[in-house]
């Protein structure tokens, strides 16, 4: 793996996804923004300051709002680890 894509591996930044999605869906605050994914501003407080880790719910629920893929999701949020399908585990293991 090359040595730039192991620095993107930790670089967790959920201020920079919600400021990007703010910017995609033109919200400007963090209530219309929760009035947008159907999140509470509260929720979304919590994630930008850290006390709330983005969990698979809350990117279900702003992909179920927004029809923006979840790995592009994921990408914003930092997170840059390759996932595989146990099948194609299992075709490499055979």
């Amino acid at each position: 793996m090359k040595q730039e894509n192991q620095s993107q591996l930790f670089h967790y930044t959920p201020e920079a996804f919600l400021e990007r999605l703010c910017e995609r869906l033109g919200a400007r605050s963090l209530s219309a923004l929760g009035r947008v994914v159907g999140l509470s501003p509260s929720v979304l407080s919590k994630v930008r300051r850290r006390r709330l880790a983005i969990s698979s719910e809350i990117l279900l629920k702003i992909h179920d709002a927004t029809d923006i893929p979840v790995r592009e999701l994921r990408r914003w949020m930092g997170d840059m680890r390759p996932y595989f399908s146990r099948v194609e585990l299992a075709r490499v293991r055979a």
